[in-house]
């Protein structure tokens, strides 16, 4: 009898089911005021993040759209470019004396103006980043506009202004790991999320499905939960991108434990030659050319001293980031050869992993469609912190009325 009484017993050390159960249901209340909290407080700074990425998501149209009369151009039939030499002497006309032009970025449609950047020191030592249209069809300038004001962001046009907040929150870009640490915690309680989605009956067919005509308090319930679990995944690649590219110091360094990483690319230095003139634009691309027959003409990056070299871009169809490029060929500016070449093709995992960040982030890496599904996520977390506020208010109403 004894021996029977011991074995029937439970086990020394095992937690009986309700014991468990009542854990479960203590880390459950835990995790809900995480979740809570990170979203009544955090959330809200990501509604605007999502909100401004959504809008960034066609930033390119929005900006030509909002500025057509000096960024966009008629495409007569049959034409073809004038050389970059003609552009760049067109800009070159029209900006101040005390200019310095940065680089010349190449239409990126055959409806597109041609942009040269260029800055203009202040008399307090700053400076003042400006943007000169051309019409590569004519060599004619179509106007320009200010698009880096040293005084501050919100002289900026609205499309720059939209991304210096999304990636700063206009705290500067030395403060941009505030958002990033954010991002961290949104990161996290999304994972806390999905644990909470997890129907407690273990039905999880009752978590994909709202009850339309159910009270407001159920409606909220059901659409905070689904719109959370169906856009969970993209939330999550969208953030991580995110995270990975305001530390992204910390993001190569951790990245070189799995593929090597090379440092960031030199193009080398010119050597000024007695009695000879710089090159033009032409012959650089000329250069770049022959290393680089095939892709478009993207930008290319100017010298800006004795010892600058030109930087020509050739961006190539199949690269995932349309807004730069990584086939690039450093040439003197004073000899015409060809100092460095940086080829995507050459590219290690790792550097492959670090080129796709921006691209998938944006959406810009799947075209069209990509940019629609960004432009949709960057909505959801408006959705979640209304539904989410509302579901806690409700809450908070129902306490109150038992309290009294």
């Amino acid at each position: 009898m004894i021996e029977r009484t011991i074995e029937a017993g439970p086990k020394r050390g095992a937690a009986s089911p309700s014991r468990i159960g009542r854990r479960r249901e203590v880390a459950r209340k835990v995790f809900l005021q995480v979740h809570r909290t990170i979203g009544l407080f955090v959330g809200a700074v990501f509604v605007l993040v999502g909100l401004s990425g959504a809008v960034l998501a066609f930033r390119e149209d929005i900006d030509e759209l909002l500025n057509a009369s000096i960024m966009r151009v008629d495409a007569p039939a049959q034409a073809s470019y004038r050389s970059p030499d003609e552009i760049l002497g067109a800009a070159f006309a029209a900006m101040p004396a005390d200019g310095k032009a940065e680089r010349l970025t190449m239409p990126r449609h055959a409806g597109s103006a041609a942009a040269i950047t260029y800055m203009v020191e202040t008399d307090d030592l700053e400076t003042d980043v400006y943007q000169l249209f051309v019409d590569p069809y004519t060599a004619k300038v179509k106007g320009q506009r200010l698009y880096q004001h040293h005084g501050g962001p919100f002289s900026q046009p609205l499309i720059p202004f939209l991304m210096t907040f999304h990636w700063t929150l206009l705290l500067g870009v030395n403060n941009a790991y505030v958002l990033g640490s954010l991002a961290i915690l949104v990161f996290f309680s999304i994972l806390v999320g999905l644990y909470l989605w997890f129907p407690l009956n273990g039905d999880w067919r009752l978590g994909l499905k709202i009850k339309w005509g159910a009270s407001a308090e159920r409606l909220a319930f059901d659409v905070h939960r689904n719109v959370g679990i169906y856009c969970a995944a993209i939330l999550l690649v969208m953030l991580s991108t995110g995270i990975a590219m305001i530390f992204k110091p910390a993001t190569r360094s951790v990245t070189t434990l799995f593929s090597p990483v090379r440092p960031k690319i030199d193009f080398g230095k010119s050597k000024p030659l007695p009695g000879q003139s710089p090159i033009g634009v032409g012959a650089a691309v000329a250069a770049a050319d022959e290393i680089f027959p095939d892709g478009r003409l993207h930008w290319i990056l100017l010298p800006s001293a004795p010892s600058g070299v030109y930087v020509v871009g050739k961006q190539s169809d199949d690269e995932p980031n349309r807004t730069k490029t990584s086939r690039n060929v450093g040439v003197d500016q004073y000899s015409g050869r060809v100092l460095q070449v940086q080829d995507r093709d050459t590219f290690t995992a790792g550097e492959k992993f670090l080129e796709w960040l921006f691209p998938l982030h944006s959406g810009e890496a799947f075209g069209a469609v990509g940019r629609s599904i960004v432009l949709f996520i960057g909505l959801t977390p408006l959705a979640l912190y209304v539904t989410g506020f509302l579901r806690w208010r409700q809450k908070r109403r129902a306490q109150r009325r038992a309290r009294y």
